[in-house]
């Protein structure tokens, strides 16, 4: 079996440029409350890229947000890095609503103050700014009504890739127009009569895992779905994305019974920072993933260890500030999660203790309360003594882990961990329809709960981080 070409994708660089600040109080009540770094992505992005560039990957692919938030000073940094990888290997990449921030609200920090005076680059300029890495090399491109581009390139003999720009669909929401897909439809059949493989990237995640339908409204699903489909009976079978900083790859079919493979890369600045190498056959793609071990940031080195407990930072913080009585630090930080400073106030004397017992609160502990309520019935005391000891809280940090990296840690039908997780999962949805309660949207949000419990301990049928692709 001959392979056709080898290939690197990392997904949500989100570079942050050191002109935007990096230190003082309001930067790093910033800083503390992001899953991914903000001034340590530099680091985290050189150190991409040198495995990337010592490795036998002959191109890199870049699936959407550059920048942190669309600000000029972060762009030109991260595309002289670039020019810099473009000298010894191709790279492509497309743009995404971070690259143009589309919440319009660009920030610096200096002291305590935020500042929102950012010069951006208007997303009518993304094109021009990265001609260089894709476009330049484009058998066909799009543009949309932003004037933003999709655009296929031909790497090598057998293989086309889809660039596609999938920020809007022209009716508010993420996805593409009749036109633009008809022009992918029109551009995949011609890679077909080439005799060509075909896949490609573009930044939103389509097929949603159970966890992001609780956080996802009904009708993104059901649109998202039908783009799956859509894709699949054209002779589109695989999609790389990003975005969403989860690591899963997902299979749908179509209708007609025509397979769609999606694979979401988290994100490359924060837990995990993965690589995805991809070997490309005729019959199919085989994947394998890479993580930084570790990266260096003015002059001091991080391990991957430092990113993971990055990711959960801000949680963290919160306990700790409920543990040591520290109101005016738990008012900043739950200030990063949108919640006011007078709402913040009002809830201390109230969070404050039930967060002190939450920190000490036990397996053990926490089953004995569930089966009180439930009578016995809703976790098993066999698994909840096997494991009694472990904090509830280094199984939900765990779980926050899983959720990013796909599972690296898996725990398997009829370990002690896993039923006693999904269990404590199921618990909410049990009780709800014990009490008999009506409200429809809790009910299908706790049923989303419960079903994602099981993919989250053994990381679902299929494996997130290695896997080959079948095209048959």
């Amino acid at each position: 079996m001959n392979r056709l070409t080898k290939f690197a994708i990392i997904a949500d660089p989100h570079y942050y440029s050191e002109k935007l600040g990096c230190t003082g109080e309001a930067y790093e009540r910033r800083a503390g409350s992001d899953q991914k770094m903000l001034a340590p992505s530099k680091g985290t992005i050189e150190a991409a890229f040198k495995k990337i560039l010592e490795s036998d990957a002959e191109f890199l692919m870049i699936a959407g947000d550059l920048s942190n938030d669309g600000e000029l000073c972060s762009h030109e940094e991260i595309r002289e890095m670039l020019y810099e990888f473009k000298k010894q290997k191709p790279v492509y990449v497309i743009t995404a609503t971070h690259d143009w921030c589309c919440d319009g609200n660009p920030r610096r920090y200096e002291g305590e103050n935020i500042y929102h005076d950012v010069e951006t680059v208007a997303v009518d300029k993304l094109h021009e700014f990265y001609k260089d890495f894709g476009p330049d090399e484009a058998l066909s491109e799009f543009h949309t009504h932003q004037d933003k581009v999709s655009y296929v390139i031909r790497p090598c003999e057998g293989v086309t890739i889809f660039c596609l720009d999938d920020d809007q669909n022209g009716e508010g929401g993420s996805g593409y127009s009749d036109e633009h897909f008809k022009w992918i439809t029109e551009q995949t059949n011609e890679a077909k009569n080439r005799g060509d493989i075909v896949f490609g990237m573009q930044h939103h995640h389509l097929h949603l895992t159970e966890f992001d339908r609780v956080i996802n409204g009904r009708g993104s699903v059901e649109y998202r779905e039908k783009l799956c489909k859509k894709f699949a009976d054209i002779g589109f079978p695989v999609m790389f994305t990003g975005h969403s900083h989860m690591q899963h790859l997902r299979k749908i079919y179509s209708d007609k019974g025509n397979p769609f493979y999606e694979m979401n890369v988290a994100s490359i600045s924060g837990y995990p920072a993965p690589i995805v190498y991809i070997d490309a056959y005729e019959n199919g793609l085989d994947m394998k993933t890479e993580h930084l071990e570790s990266f260096t940031y003015k002059g001091k080195e991080y391990s991957n260890e430092y990113l993971k407990n990055h990711a959960t930072r801000l949680f963290t913080k919160v306990i700790e500030a409920a543990v040591t009585n520290e109101k005016r630090d738990f008012s900043a930080l739950v200030a990063c999660l949108g919640v006011s400073e007078e709402k913040a106030n009002k809830i201390w004397l109230i969070a404050r203790p039930a967060l002190k017992w939450f920190d000490k609160l036990t397996v053990k502990k926490a089953a004995r309360i569930m089966n009180f309520i439930s009578f016995g019935r809703a976790i098993d005391k066999k698994a909840a003594k096997e494991i009694g000891n472990t904090k509830v809280t280094d199984i939900v940090f765990g779980t926050f882990h899983s959720i990013l990296d796909g599972s690296l840690i898996k725990h398997p039908e009829g370990t002690a961990y896993y039923s006693v997780f999904t269990q404590a999962m199921a618990f909410p949805y049990r009780l709800v329809k014990k009490l008999k309660i009506k409200n429809g949207g809790l009910i299908r949000t706790l049923t989303h709960v419960k079903n994602a419990a099981p993919e989250l301990m053994t990381g679902g049928p299929l494996d997130n981080n290695n896997y080959f692709i079948s095209f048959k």
